[in-house]
């Protein structure tokens, strides 16, 4: 069973929506201005749904990733009328600078994940899946020496809600203040599990690990930056 179509998932947990949009070459300014002035629409009609929006620094140059959450799937039948006023008037400006578009859904899992704010850079670290089962029983064991050992830098865990060809499983994100942040040293899963298992015993651990993932593109990263001019908060307004 390969991924998340278990109980691994917390009642509670919010789900995270991911979209991501192929700016089209040469569209980048129009597709920031033509953005802004949605936002701004929705911003004059009262808009209550939040989101923030990342650029990737390595891969495509021209992706942006736009990011929401809800807490309950119920959230969908609500009808948010400064979107449907705003989009039926900026969406055909907007689209048109747009070449491709994809969403994922994730939920958060909480008993893997620590807490942070305040960061405006994050790696994501993904993960594709065979062995679900051996996969949640080794990250379960990894987190709780990570907690033991309270550590600074724990994660955010996020497990697919919806199953897409070739798309994460799951993905943990590690979190920055800034990018001078990622020049730091810090004290990983390995350091940890190192000081708790010795060299020998945290080797066993991660070889357990790769053998729960999938054989074609079983990890990638990315990383991201958040543009505030592209981000809408309601509470900020």
């Amino acid at each position: 069973m390969p991924v998340a179509a278990d109980d691994h998932e917390g009642e509670k947990d919010p789900m995270l929506f991911i979209m991501e949009l192929t700016v089209q070459h040469g569209h980048g300014k129009a597709f920031r201005d033509a953005m802004t002035a949605y936002m701004g629409c929705y911003e004059e009609n009262g808009g209550e749904t939040g989101w923030s929006t990342w650029a990737p620094v390595d891969g495509e140059p021209n992706e942006m990733w736009v990011v929401s959450s809800i807490d309950m799937w119920s959230e969908l039948d609500n009808q948010d009328a400064a979107e449907e006023t705003c989009w039926s008037e900026h969406s055909t400006e907007l689209t048109s600078h747009v070449s491709n578009a994809n969403r994922r859904i994730y939920r958060r899992m909480g008993d893997w994940s620590g807490d942070a704010e305040g960061y405006s850079v994050v790696k994501l670290h993904n993960f594709r899946v065979d062995d679900g089962e051996a996969f949640r029983e080794v990250v379960g064991e990894i987190v709780d020496m990570m907690k033991d050992a309270e550590s600074e830098h724990m994660g955010t865990w996020y497990g697919s809600v919806s199953q897409q060809r070739w798309a994460a499983d799951y993905f943990v994100v590690e979190h920055f203040d800034n990018f001078a942040a990622m020049d730091a040293d810090r004290d990983g899963p390995n350091d940890v599990m190192t000081e708790a298992l010795g060299e020998e015993g945290a080797s066993e651990v991660w070889d357990r690990f790769d053998d729960a993932l999938a054989d074609m593109e079983p990890y990638w990263n990315n990383i991201l930056r958040r543009v505030d001019s592209l981000s809408y908060s309601p509470d900020d307004e």
